[in-house]
């Protein structure tokens, strides 16, 4: 006759510990993996937009320096990416038309844009440039214009399209998505600029808004599951 040996309570609590602490073990091996992948890909991200963010500088300063040596004096703003054409030069108030001296500028502007752009350190890194057109706070209402959005917009227009008639292949420049790289928008009185000290209401303040803005937007950091 044979016997089977009975297991003790105790053995059988100690198998069911120990795969316990198995399941436990693997799946913390598991969180570490997928933590490493992130932390790996969220440095790639941070890279990439780090250097995009200095390509775009590099670009503004570049743009800056060419036009000065053309003898017009632009603005920078890096933190925001902005290019600003001297608003003394642009528009008259509650006009849309550029002014002669204006359209030396935007010609020169457009130019030296497709210029640098066309460089190899810079192609494929830019995906809009965003032609902004700004007013001032006086409300406009006439058989042109109801409004300083109209009025804005337009402006915004006249620009591009001054700057692509003087400048052959601006108006042909893509991104890498295949798309126009310009851009035209209007912003009416509600983006007014804060950092020169100026009061808005004055007329210096009101000069200082009447401008054109060119916004640069970068490509986006790629998404390292369609390499």
């Amino acid at each position: 006759m044979m016997y089977r040996k009975k297991s003790s309570p105790g053995a059988d609590e100690n198998a069911f510990n120990t795969s316990i602490s198995d399941l436990m073990a693997g799946l913390l091996g598991i969180f570490v993996l997928a933590l490493v992948y992130f932390m790996i890909n969220i440095g790639e991200v941070k890279q990439e937009y780090t250097g995009s963010m200095d390509k775009r500088d590099k670009i503004l300063q570049e743009v800056e320096g060419e036009m000065e040596k053309r003898g017009v004096k632009v603005q920078i703003d890096k933190k925001q990416g902005v290019l600003r054409i001297p608003e003394s030069v642009l528009f008259e108030s509650g006009e849309a038309s550029i002014k002669s001296e204006g359209q030396t500028a935007v010609s020169e502007l457009g130019n030296a844009l497709y210029q640098i752009l066309q460089k190899d350190d810079y192609k494929n890194a830019v995906e809009t440039i965003f032609i902004e057109g700004h007013t001032d706070n006086v409300p406009i209402e006439n058989d042109y214009f109801h409004s300083n959005w109209e009025l804005s917009t337009q402006r915004a227009i006249n620009t591009w399209n001054l700057m692509r008639e003087d400048t052959n292949g601006l108006d042909d420049l893509r991104n890498p998505n295949g798309q126009p790289m310009f851009s035209c928008s209007g912003y009416a009185d509600t983006r007014p600029v804060t950092d020169d000290g100026l009061d808005e209401d004055s007329e210096e303040g009101r000069s200082a808004n009447r401008r054109i803005d060119l916004r640069f937007a970068m490509m986006p950091p790629k998404d390292n599951d369609s390499k």
